[in-house]
């Protein structure tokens, strides 16, 4: 019988303790990757993450199942869907809507068209609906869940207010973008023990590259001035007198809102993975530039079309869902929505094209967590 030197037996002990610790800080995924039981794959957040004005087939969150399902994995894999994010969604539940939600005797899981901006079901109670309905089905939560939040606790109009504090908002974003959304991580992986968490990150939404004329245009619609009168303030001299001045301090703004959102996230990224000892979550950067913004020659977000009605697929729909909605809210409970706000909440989302950029970013995010299988040794 021979026997091993101090050396040499180490060396096994050595790489083995190497692999261990290299295997801890990858994702919990990693060790379902060879499950045959069905993927699950969440989907919370707001109008970002719930694909606002598109068709089913072209929302990034149904082409990263569809990734999920052939690809990812190195083989075939059933992935089971279930999307809790709609328009509006805010992280948690703002106070001042709660309570007279509950003097209207109103629970929060009170559900409306997706497509209508309202701040409930927030995120956080999205996470709890799931977690219950996976419970009941005797599932321990998602596998994988995507999340977007942020700007509708600020609210896009103050976020691109020109004349908004800038102070104020890089606060607000810390707020909402750090320190909600590191709750929100909490919370999500108190209530799905397994799951790897995607934070979707924003865009550059208004930018030099955006067309005067037509910005104008979007935002004459979305406060309802009358069309027979836009000529008096969206003409050549009107614009180069007032406007002007207006975009350059909401394109300072918007880059404000951009990179300090896309900061922020990332902070609260690391520090739920650092509480961890893990990747827990990863934060997924927009893939669309300043040439990519709105009313941009080469946008990837829908613009506003004849009208007012903007040019996406659920217009029609969207439109009759929120006359029927809003009103009977406000009727119900006290809590206003402007309609028109409502009417036109597509403009500034991404086009199909700017959906399939983001499965893209997200594919590259994920797929170097998801290597593990039969067929990616």
């Amino acid at each position: 019988m021979s026997f091993l030197s101090r050396r040499q037996f180490l060396k096994p002990s050595i790489a083995s303790i190497l692999i261990a610790a290299v295997l801890s800080t990858v994702s919990p995924l990693l060790a379902i990757a060879h499950d045959t039981e069905p993927f699950e794959f969440l989907v919370v957040g707001d109008s970002l993450n719930w694909g606002q004005g598109l068709d089913e087939r072209d929302k990034y969150y149904s082409l990263t199942a569809d990734w999920l399902r052939s690809e990812a994995f190195g083989r075939p894999r059933e992935v089971n869907l279930m999307v809790k994010a709609h328009s509006g969604s805010t992280l948690k539940f703002h106070s001042d809507e709660a309570a007279k939600y509950k003097q209207a005797e109103r629970d929060e899981t009170f559900e409306y068209s997706p497509e209508v901006n309202v701040g409930f079901p927030s995120s956080w109670k999205q996470i709890e609906t799931a977690a219950a309905e996976y419970k009941a089905a005797g599932k321990d939560g998602a596998d994988l869940i995507m999340i977007s939040g942020g700007i509708t606790d600020i609210t896009t109009e103050r976020v691109f207010d020109p004349k908004g504090d800038e102070k104020e908002l890089r606060s607000q974003i810390k707020t909402y973008c750090q320190d909600d959304m590191f709750d929100l991580l909490e919370h999500a992986l108190a209530t799905h023990p397994k799951a790897l968490i995607a934070v979707i990150g924003y865009f550059p939404a208004i930018t030099d590259s955006s067309n005067s004329g037509k910005l104008l245009n979007a935002w004459l619609e979305t406060r309802g001035y009358p069309r027979a009168f836009k000529f008096l303030v969206n003409n050549p001299l009107s614009r180069s007198l007032f406007f002007e001045k207006l975009k350059k301090r909401a394109i300072v703004r918007s880059r404000i809102w951009y990179e300090e959102s896309n900061r922020n996230m990332q902070i609260a990224v690391d520090r739920i993975n650092e509480k961890y000892g893990r990747k827990r979550a990863v934060f997924v950067q927009s893939p669309l530039t300043d040439e990519h913004a709105a009313e941009a020659p080469n946008t990837m977000l829908f613009r506003m079309g004849k009208n007012g009605v903007v040019a996406d697929y659920k217009a029609r729909e969207r439109i009759r869902a929120c006359r029927e909605t809003l009103p009977k809210l406000k009727q119900t409970t006290g809590i206003a929505y402007p309609e028109r706000l409502c009417e036109v909440a597509t403009v500034g989302h991404p086009t199909p094209d700017g959906s399939r950029a983001y499965a893209a970013a997200i594919r590259s995010v994920l797929g170097p967590l998801l290597v593990v299988g039969e067929g990616r040794r």
